[in-house]
């Protein structure tokens, strides 16, 4: 399957697969899509393939997110720019799971963190997860550097109302 090749970084045997009519968007409960995988293990040379192939940005999966989602939460700049370039939305809400944003901040990732406040990112943008948890970016902050940083940005502790 696309999403295994996505694994084994084989850009050649992508190419193939999609010109013989392998769904690019499609998405695997637990993996997500094949461009949300790539994401995730901050492969940029199969992101831009991807990309190239068709796959959607903002395409997301229940339980699994969405690319962005997925780069934040790995930390990988050079991905979340290039996601953000081709239109990925900064603060897309993946139904009954988070945003890049908190994504980002629950992994500890400063510097994401920074480039999605740089384009835009809500920093009071809160969700439900799992159906009952709330989150917003400061509630899931661990460390102190980036709670100051998303305080010094306007971020609020707000709670569903």
């Amino acid at each position: 399957q696309l999403i295994a090749v996505v694994r084994q970084q084989d850009v050649g045997a992508v190419r193939r697969m999609a010109g013989n009519g392998a769904d690019v968007n499609a998405g695997v409960h637990g993996d997500g899509t094949a461009l949300i995988v790539a994401a995730k293990r901050g492969d940029l040379a199969m992101v831009n393939v991807l990309l190239e192939l068709g796959a959607g940005v903002n395409k997301s999966v229940p339980d699994d997110g969405n690319p962005l989602i997925a780069a934040s939460a790995a930390g990988s700049r050079d991905v979340m720019a290039r996601l953000l370039a081709a239109g990925a939305s900064v603060n897309a809400v993946v139904p009954d799971d988070e945003t890049a944003l908190i994504s980002a901040v629950r992994n500890d990732r400063l510097a994401a963190v920074e480039l999605l406040v740089e384009h835009g990112a809500d920093v009071n943008l809160g969700v439900v997860a799992n159906g009952t948890e709330w989150r917003s970016p400061l509630n899931q902050a661990r460390s102190e550097s980036i709670r100051k940083y998303l305080s010094g940005h306007g971020a609020v502790v707000v709670h569903p109302g």
